[in-house]
């Protein structure tokens, strides 16, 4: 199937908006990409869901196809981010929505707010800790930006949580971010200093305001968002579930046929389900 694209206005923002739509499903699901992360992080979960409900697919105004519609864009704080989710949840109606990465706290915030059409939600590859190994990169990460090492920057990411990704993917994620421009660099270091900020109390605020059940999936191999670290969201969530992925990392579907044959039937199995096969889910 393929897209439609169109170039939504969203305040002073445009936003590239891609969509797969057929008259006949009942279901839609918006995707939420990760921290520097394009719609084409999302190939996958487009060719085995869009056969059964609309997916709709963007990118935030300093990625991807966005980029060349805002030129000279401020930060985009996280409330911003959140403002663009919302109007586009607003505008398109998804029944579901799901996340990837660091994409999760913009969801949740969104998730919080319980727009009326989502009823369900997934956040993949999520934590709401800050482990050593996730300080470690983040730290790593946001060093080599601040010297101008962005080549040793780009071969920490595949280092370390694009450890598991195959070669191909490894070469895409270092052309692309030995590529960014003086503004990507700027927001990217602006989105590591705000994931630094956040603490405990943050997330239990967002978390225990968000109603709709929501699945949380996480690589067995992953340690930077690691299935036991994203236990603690049940102690404020009154409907949520665990899922992991075995054998897969931070990128899941990504990384291998077995992850990719895994999160499909995952994936599938909870925004496909009806409410009563999801109460069987829990039980």
């Amino acid at each position: 199937m393929k897209a439609d694209k169109s170039v939504i206005p969203i305040g002073k923002y445009r936003i590239h908006v891609e969509t797969y739509q057929h008259p006949s499903h009942a279901e839609s699901v918006i995707m939420v990409n990760g921290a520097l992360a394009t719609t084409a992080s999302f190939t996958n979960c487009v060719k085995y869901l869009s056969g059964d409900m609309n997916v709709i697919l963007f990118d935030l105004p300093f990625s991807g196809q966005s980029k060349p519609h805002n030129p000279n864009t401020d930060i985009i704080t996280k409330e911003d981010e959140v403002a663009i989710l919302m109007a586009l949840i607003e505008r398109y109606e998804p029944t579901s929505l799901l996340s990837v990465s660091w994409g999760g706290y913009a969801a949740m915030m969104a998730l919080a707010q319980s727009p009326s059409s989502i009823k369900k939600a997934v956040l993949a590859s999520f934590s709401t800790q800050l482990n050593d190994d996730m300080l470690r990169y983040i730290h790593g990460a946001r060093h080599y930006i601040q010297t101008g090492e962005i080549q040793a920057a780009a071969h920490l990411l595949n280092d370390e949580v694009g450890k598991y990704l195959p070669r191909l993917l490894k070469h895409i994620n270092y052309r692309h971010l030995s590529r960014l421009d003086e503004q990507e660099l700027s927001q990217t270091c602006f989105h590591i200093e705000q994931i630094l900020s956040m603490n405990d109390t943050d997330y239990k605020e967002v978390l225990s305001n968000i109603e709709v059940p929501t699945l949380f999936v996480n690589g067995t191999l992953d340690e930077y968002t690691s299935p036991e670290d994203i236990q603690a969201a049940s102690h404020y969530m009154p409907n949520c579930l665990f899922e992991e992925v075995p054998g897969a990392g931070h990128f899941l579907d990504l990384e291998h046929a077995d992850a990719r044959r895994r999160m499909e039937k995952i994936l599938r199995g909870f925004l496909l389900s009806t409410p009563t096969e999801r109460a069987q889910q829990v039980a």
